[in-house]
């Protein structure tokens, strides 16, 4: 895990998404700061064929988390940068991350165009179901890796999982059931064909 110490700064670009993010959405809980430039990262490395970030996506238990952001957070900021690190009501324990100063911006227009799609896109969606989402575009790892802090995926294959068909796909995978064989369709002779057809449809 990139762990940042206690009154350690972010990165300069990783601090200019943050704050973009804030800027576009408020008072940010944990959850969405952790969380949302993962997927900055996965939208431009798609748009822009590199990362924005320069942070460390991990597995961890409920879905991708950008490291340096979560320990951040949890050491309270750092007195030089443009945050706020405060408790917020939505749980126990929690905590959110606002603007407080002027960020330091590193990032081309294009990049804050990515962040703000994402900030647009992602930024109210609730704990669950960002969580549900980034585990989603990891489904290439077993689920034992999931609370094992390993590298998410951010290439073509991620971005290709945000598709609407895909993430229903996924929404419905837990409740079917394929033990009756009275409901199984015919055989598919190309899996590969037959999954892009329902996925773009």
């Amino acid at each position: 895990m990139a762990k940042l110490r206690k009154g350690e700064r972010l990165s300069r670009r990783l601090e200019a998404v943050v704050a973009r993010l804030c800027e576009k959405l408020g008072p940010m809980t944990t959850t969405r700061a952790v969380k949302l430039p993962y997927l900055v990262d996965v939208e431009a490395t798609h748009y822009l064929g590199r990362h924005i970030t320069d942070g460390t996506h991990e597995t961890w238990d409920h879905g991708v988390v950008t490291s340096e952001v979560w320990s951040y957070v949890q050491n309270g900021g750092d007195i030089q940068g443009p945050f706020d690190i405060s408790p917020h009501s939505f749980s126990e324990g929690g905590k959110q991350i606002s603007l407080a100063g002027e960020p330091d911006n590193d990032l081309t227009e294009e990049e804050l165009a990515i962040v703000d799609l994402v900030a647009e896109k992602y930024g109210r969606m609730d704990a669950g179901s960002l969580g549900r989402l980034t585990k989603a575009l990891n489904t290439h790892f077993d689920s034992h890796v999931w609370g094992k802090n390993r590298r998410a995926a951010v290439d073509e294959d991620a971005y290709s999982r945000l598709a609407d068909g895909y993430q229903a796909f996924c929404g419905r995978l837990p409740y079917l059931d394929f033990t009756n064989e009275e409901e199984w369709g015919e055989p598919i002779d190309d899996p590969h064909e037959y999954l892009r057809r329902k996925l773009a449809g």
